[in-house]
């Protein structure tokens, strides 16, 4: 009995989540629960070569042996007979796998685990339903696709709705015209061009091939599938070229005789009286496009900007333009407008702003990009109006040195490194020097005062006529104009205006620069 005891006691078991700890007098053997190689064992199940029928247990034991999971009889395999519905394969399988190593074996894992083996293929995904609401859209917007084009003939009309084919307009997602009649109705001869009606009715249903993804929802009927629409065939009238060339004209001639506040205004203009410029119910305007800002030495002396634009033509319904005009492009007109303000890409002004607040908006921080023909064209009518020109090339950061020292944002013993770091700084990468530190004995525009505009001012067109160009007091040209000087200024972060330059003379009064400029202020924050 002690003997007995004497060999219990030197035997303990020991057993965790992912070990067996076996000790047998002082040798120790450590068997792996089988849970620890989850991973491994569902792979090797799930790469079955024939994935449409279950494993049987011989099979698998044979497989993990081969995958060198164990040697044969390390594990067992209770694969069940049961096959079952998977939840996203047709068919699955429960699988119980045991580990049998233990004290008196050379097997690696102990304890078990039970995995699901899935097979048969994936389930197709669920089909998706048709609603009523959708058929009824889909109608809706076939109707309204035929009311916004014209078929040229019976025959191409009869060749585009057809069983199976596409519906036009906003369909539902799957389907197709499933049985279709097309009717031609009476024509209209009254009109010029000639009109004639047709009918297509019919039913809706599946495309082709589409059955498995697709069904109609349960409380769809037939009749719910039905449709009636109406539509147009026009035996179109050509536009020849002599009669597009006197639109063309007339376009021209319009343009000749106005100024606009802006590109948007010349648009709005042109499409809104297109019927009395045209003169021509056959010709309509079908785009207007904004090409770019322009100018020449002779036209700056103009309080307006020159804006090259694009006005492409179309033919009414029931027209078309002639091979000649298509082939080559002939229904485009490509001229130039005069503009009292450039609405696009806003030129960057750094306002810099010291901690107690006290704001520096000087021209010399706005920014002329080099890459953008717009800025480019507003620096060359600065220079040539001599309201600014570039840095001194010699003594570039000279100059640039005594222009920010005289702002008297940097002070101490270190106020040079800080204001050579300065102007090695972005903000005067793209600067011009608005005449600062200028010795030139021509007479120069200096700025002396700015004039700010709210883009959503009141009258802004006529404020800004109304200055451009004239000589007043500063109180005159703001009490008239509504217009924000730079002391008045509140708003400098991120926010654009239309801005006039002031230079004074010497009897105090000022003379305004006779054009807009559009900017956007950019405040940053200097800290001395």
């Amino acid at each position: 009995m002690k003997k007995l005891l004497l060999v219990l006691s030197s035997l303990i078991v020991t057993s965790s989540a992912s070990t067996v700890v076996i000790s047998c007098g002082d040798k120790v053997v450590e068997k792996q629960n089988i849970e620890s190689v989850e991973r491994f064992l569902n792979a090797i199940i799930h790469s079955k070569k024939d994935d449409q029928n279950p494993w049987t247990n011989e099979a698998l034991e044979i497989e993990l042996v081969n995958q060198k999971i164990d040697v044969t009889g390390g594990i067992t395999v209770n694969a069940s007979d049961v096959i079952e519905e998977g939840v996203t394969t047709n068919k699955q399988q429960s699988i119980e796998l045991i580990g049998n190593g233990n004290s008196k074996n050379n097997y690696k894992y102990s304890g078990s685990i039970t995995l699901i083996y899935n097979f048969g293929g994936n389930k197709p995904a669920p089909k998706k339903k048709i609603t009523k609401q959708e058929l009824e859209t889909t109608v809706a917007g076939l109707q309204n696709f035929l009311d916004t084009i014209y078929y040229k003939s019976e025959s191409v009309v009869r060749n585009t709705f057809v069983a199976n084919a596409k519906i036009p307009g906003t369909p539902a997602e799957g389907v197709a015209f499933n049985k279709i009649k097309v009717e031609i109705l009476k024509a209209n001869k009254a009109l010029e061009p000639q009109f004639t009606y047709f009918k297509i009715t019919g039913m809706i249903g599946i495309k082709n091939n589409d059955s498995d993804y697709y069904e109609f929802n349960s409380d769809v009927t037939d009749e719910d599938k039905t449709f009636s629409c109406t539509g147009t065939i026009v035996d179109p009238i050509i536009i020849e070229n002599d009669v597009l060339t006197e639109s063309k004209e007339a376009i021209n001639k319009w343009i000749k005789d106005r100024n606009f506040n802006d590109f948007n205004d010349f648009k709005n203009q042109l499409l809104t009286q297109q019927q009395n410029v045209l003169g021509n119910k056959a010709i309509l305007i079908d785009t207007i496009s904004n090409l770019q800002i322009s100018d020449s030495t002779a036209n700056m002396n103009s309080i307006y900007w020159t804006n090259e634009v694009s006005v492409i033509l179309k033919a009414e319904s029931g027209y078309e333009f002639s091979q000649e005009i298509i082939e080559q492009k002939l229904n485009e007109i490509k001229t130039s407008v005069e503009i009292l303000k450039i609405q696009s890409k806003a030129l960057q002004w750094y306002v810099l702003t010291e901690n107690n607040n006290n704001k520096h908006i000087e021209p010399q921080f706005i920014q002329f990009s080099a890459n953008n023909n717009t800025s480019k064209v507003q620096k060359n009518y600065l220079s040539n109006k001599k309201i600014t020109q570039d840095w001194n090339v010699e003594t570039i950061k000279e100059q640039q040195k005594a222009f920010v020292e005289s702002l008297a944002i940097f002070t101490g013993d270190d106020k040079d490194e800080k204001i050579n770091k300065f102007i090695n700084s972005e903000y005067f990468r793209n600067s011009t020097s608005f005449n600062y530190g200028s010795t030139t004995s021509e007479s120069l525009f200096k700025v002396d005062e700015v004039l700010f505009f709210d883009k959503n001012q009141d009258n802004l067109n006529e404020n800004l006529e109304s200055v451009l160009g004239q000589t007043k007091s500063l109180s005159g040209f703001v009490d008239s104009s509504q217009a924000m000087t730079r002391s008045t200024i509140k708003n400098t972060q991120n926010t654009s205006y239309y801005v006039v330059f002031l230079t004074k003379g010497n009897d105090d009064l000022y003379t305004a620069a006779n054009r807009t400029l559009n900017v956007l202020l950019q405040q940053i924050t200097v800290v001395d």
